[in-house]
């Protein structure tokens, strides 16, 4: 494969992700709306917890970087905090 071809196959891969990374991020919206509904703290460090437990376990499966993985999921959770936010309030 060349360099092109393979610079083509990660650009299609980055545009799955970013697209996995907006239907994931639409559910935030949904989870905001659950919370308020049923009085649920905004804020929930266990789960938060739990979330990258997981996804560090599951990269070291695959063979990513759990260091890599966490320091992803911790920018998805601190943006989902601000959208929870200016749902929620504080």
């Amino acid at each position: 494969m060349e360099l092109k071809e393979i610079r083509e196959h990660l650009d299609r891969i980055d545009a799955a992700l970013v697209s996995l990374l907006a239907e994931r991020m639409s559910f935030i919206l949904k989870v905001a709306e659950a919370k308020l509904r049923n009085n649920i703290q905004r804020h929930q460090p266990e789960r938060e917890l739990e979330i990258i437990n997981n996804k560090r376990t599951l990269a070291g499966k695959t063979g990513l970087n759990p260091d890599l993985v966490e320091k992803l999921f911790r920018s998805v959770i601190e943006d989902a905090h601000r959208i929870e936010e200016e749902i929620m309030g504080n």
